[in-house]
């Protein structure tokens, strides 16, 4: 399992990469829309957390979850749906 730190992290870290700038600043609660995001980088965040916290998250769509703090909740959800 992962804790909101190591998700944040990793959100920050797939920011980072899809939109190619030094450094990303976003608070938890700031909609990835208003951050910039459009629905396909919402999709190319979601392989790059998959990816960095080694986790499937499925068919995700980010639309019911688009801040740092909805996406950890639904990625906690998921996750906690694929354990054994």
């Amino acid at each position: 399992m992962f804790s909101k730190e190591e998700f944040r992290n990793a959100v920050i870290e797939g920011l980072r990469r899809i939109t190619k700038a030094g450094e990303t600043v976003i608070q938890d609660d700031e909609s990835f829309e208003d951050y910039g995001l459009d629905s396909l980088d919402a999709m190319n965040l979601v392989l790059e957390v998959e990816s960095i916290l080694g986790i499937d998250l499925g068919e995700s769509d980010l639309g019911d979850a688009n801040t740092i703090s909805t996406f950890y909740e639904k990625a906690r959800t998921l996750t906690d749906e694929h354990r054994p």
